[in-house]
């Protein structure tokens, strides 16, 4: 089993993070913890086990966290305990290569997603589960930290030519949806369940912050929820802007972002000493699709009073902001970690399997995030142009080679 995943060899870590800071390119060298490896085959681990070959994988942020050594030993996140290796690749499509005797809904042949990828109850075979992973919240799981009833080791991901998955953890895809279409399935899902979270009401004047693969789908999803809120896409690349209008922006915000913003609202800009600006009778809500720490700084002074800050895009390290608006102007603040169970039209259903019916219906909109193709082998070219040539990106893809 090819694999391409990051191990966690510390002074490898040490050692690049110092190099890095004075060239870019020893990213792109053995230095790197990010590693493309041939593993052993195993056997599947369990009777409701399957064996996948992928076909198509996106590239998500969070992958490319990793090759750049983002992630902060400081972060929550570093304080559970780890594996040695973290395989990359969750916005994947896939075949059923071979099934356990125990796998009731899959058969080979069949083509899947991944949809739970963190360290579930289900994934770890935890039983009983947790009362977020009965809830089918796999995402907010109580026992990500936990050890299953059995090692698991060496299972592969999206990055890679096959990996194993227990049945649980996959999303067949129908028919009628394109390999193109089925790798946008996880990503548009992030998209959607941020919005379910904090649905926009009639009239609402709503920021979308960052024009990538989620933002852009954040804004599809608020027009087709509430086509009379009023939809504003903060984004510097021209292309990201004639998507984000083809999807359902009303306006794209150009020139001093706090001029803008207080335009769009009809709010009041003030500015103090040292650069310091705030706007009083901002938007409603902010849907953060970059999440950085500059990001998070403004979007807080461009929200009006009782306004909410959907925070989408993330990093896992520590970050220094004003917490200033947040009390003085009673903020809520909305945390968004992938997708689970929504409540859709007085029913229970999947993130997932809203979307798969949704864009089935031709009310959601699968194709042309797709700007990118490499093969798995050429993986550190496909992180480099996302590096370097970010503004021509909405979603790299990796073409998975099919076995001779």
């Amino acid at each position: 089993m090819k694999s391409i995943y990051f191990e966690a060899n510390l002074p490898k870590i040490a050692a690049l993070k110092v190099l890095g800071a004075l060239s870019k390119k020893f990213y792109y060298t053995r230095l790197s913890p990010v590693v493309y490896r041939d593993l052993p085959d195993q056997p599947l681990p369990g009777e409701n086990w399957v064996k996948v070959r992928n076909v198509l994988t996106g590239i998500c942020g969070t992958d490319l966290s990793f090759f750049l050594l983002k992630p902060d030993f400081r972060a929550a996140l570093a304080a559970m305990p780890g594996s040695e290796r973290t395989y990359l690749g969750h916005e994947q499509v896939g075949v059923v290569e071979e099934v356990g005797s125990g796998v009731q809904n899959l058969k080979p042949g069949d083509r899947v997603t991944m949809q739970k990828y963190m360290a579930c109850c289900d994934l770890k075979e935890i039983d009983p589960p947790c009362t977020f992973c009965r809830q089918g919240l796999y995402c907010l799981c109580e026992n990500y930290g936990e050890e299953g009833p059995r090692p698991l080791k060496n299972l592969g991901a999206g990055f890679g030519d096959y990996f194993l998955a227990p049945e649980k953890q996959l999303v067949k895809i129908p028919p009628d949806l394109g390999d193109d279409q089925a790798v946008m399935l996880e990503p548009a899902a992030v998209s959607l369940h941020a919005v379910l979270r904090r649905p926009p009401r009639d009239g609402e004047k709503i920021l979308v912050f960052g024009g990538g693969a989620i933002g852009l789908n954040v804004i599809q999803c608020l027009k087709m929820l509430n086509p009379s809120c009023r939809v504003y896409l903060l984004e510097r690349v021209k292309s990201k802007q004639e998507f984000g209008l083809r999807l359902g922006a009303d306006e794209v915000l150009t020139g001093d972002p706090y001029e803008a913003v207080a335009a769009a609202v009809g709010g009041k800009l003030y500015r103090g000493p040292l650069g310091n600006k705030m706007i009083m009778g901002g938007f409603d809500v902010i849907f953060d699709c970059v999440g950085t720490a500059q990001t998070f700084h403004d979007s807080l002074r461009w929200l009006k009073a009782r306004g909410t800050y959907v925070k989408i895009g993330h990093h896992i390290r520590p970050a220094a902001f004003d917490e200033t608006p947040i009390w003085w102007q009673e903020l809520e603040i909305i945390g968004i970690n992938a997708h689970g169970m929504e409540e859709f039209d007085g029913r229970r259903i999947s993130t997932f399997d809203l979307v798969i019916e949704l864009a089935r219906q031709g009310r959601y909109k699968l194709e042309g995030f797709i700007t990118h193709r490499f093969k798995l082998d050429q993986y550190k070219e496909a992180f480099r142009t996302m590096i370097e040539r970010s503004e021509e990106v909405i979603k790299v893809v990796l073409e998975i080679q099919p076995p001779e």
